[in-house]
């Protein structure tokens, strides 16, 4: 059993910003009338991604060692005591991957024009911090 991060297959996300500068992305389920706030997913320490740019629900977890050849082999992905391979599930069962240090889960109030990527430390004082995993 991989490791389970964060699971949400009620809402839809999207791939809102990435910063290639900062090897940060930005994935969000905007806020809705159910609730007030977004729920913000930064992955910091990015170095490889094979995602789609909309998710209807998501799961992200860990992928184990049988995965994590197949991406070393294939696409070059990194895992190490600084990089892991994160899996990100949609709720049809695509399987998709980023190869990253960190990520961090937050809840924000930003318009859809706004991004909270950007500051590369651990947290922002208009967020809500939820997680690090680190």
């Amino acid at each position: 059993m991989l490791p389970q991060i964060f699971s949400d297959f009620a809402n839809e996300f999207k791939l809102l910003d990435y910063l290639p500068t900062h090897s940060q992305l930005l994935i969000r389920s905007m806020r809705s009338r159910q609730r007030e706030y977004n729920i913000d997913i930064i992955f910091k320490g990015v170095r490889t991604l094979i995602i789609d740019s909309i998710f209807e629900g998501l799961e992200i977890s860990l992928t184990d060692e049988n995965q994590n050849i197949k991406l070393i082999e294939d696409h070059g992905f990194v895992v190490n005591h600084n990089y892991k391979v994160f899996l990100l599930e949609n709720g049809s069962g695509q399987k998709h991957f980023i190869n990253a240090m960190a990520l961090g889960i937050f809840h924000n109030k930003l318009d859809i024009l706004e991004t909270s990527l950007g500051r590369y430390d651990w947290g922002d004082l208009n967020d809500e911090m939820v997680l690090w995993y680190k």
